[in-house]
């Protein structure tokens, strides 16, 4: 194969992860660049506002203050307590969180390693996607949201400014 055609097929394929959340039904497809850093056994946050149904406190990690999201909350279903999940996806913001830096997602398991290209099965759902979530796709055979993350940047901000 030539360098024009091996460049070609890696900017065809795109490393992601497969997070598994607190309810065992709810999957999140994110691209591998958006994780910094995922937690095992991470402590138990400072408790949150209970009026925030999406947010399960705020986590201790590098010296930051950062909020840990339960996204079950931000889709409108049953958050599961903290205890449930003990892993914490580190996220990246680089839209309106951006000064904040990071957030957490709390998940069950640690994420899966996947390697996406035009070939790998993945394919959108025609289905209405729950609140958080930009769509709703197909990989490997298993449903998964892809998470729509400006709003999740707002609301991370929308928590900063409320514990303050």
């Amino acid at each position: 194969m030539s360098d024009t055609g091996e460049r070609n097929q890696k900017a065809a394929e795109v490393d992601g992860l497969l997070l598994t959340l607190a309810n065992d039904r709810l999957q999140l497809l994110l691209p591998l660049a958006a994780v910094a850093e995922v937690l095992e056994d991470a402590p138990l946050p400072a408790q949150a506002l209970a009026s925030q149904p999406w947010l399960h406190g705020w986590l201790s990690w590098r010296g930051r203050e950062i909020p840990l999201l339960a996204y079950e909350g931000i889709a409108g279903g049953k958050t599961m307590g903290y205890q449930e999940c003990q892993r914490v996806a580190i996220i990246n913001a680089v839209g309106a969180a951006a000064s904040q830096g990071f957030y957490g997602l709390a998940i069950r398991e640690l994420p899966r390693p996947l390697r996406l290209s035009a070939d790998s099965g993945l394919r959108a759902l025609d289905v209405e996607a729950p609140r958080g979530s930009a769509l709703v796709v197909e990989v490997r055979g298993e449903p998964a949201l892809i998470p729509d993350f400006e709003l999740l940047e707002q609301l991370v901000v929308s928590a900063g400014l409320k514990r303050n």
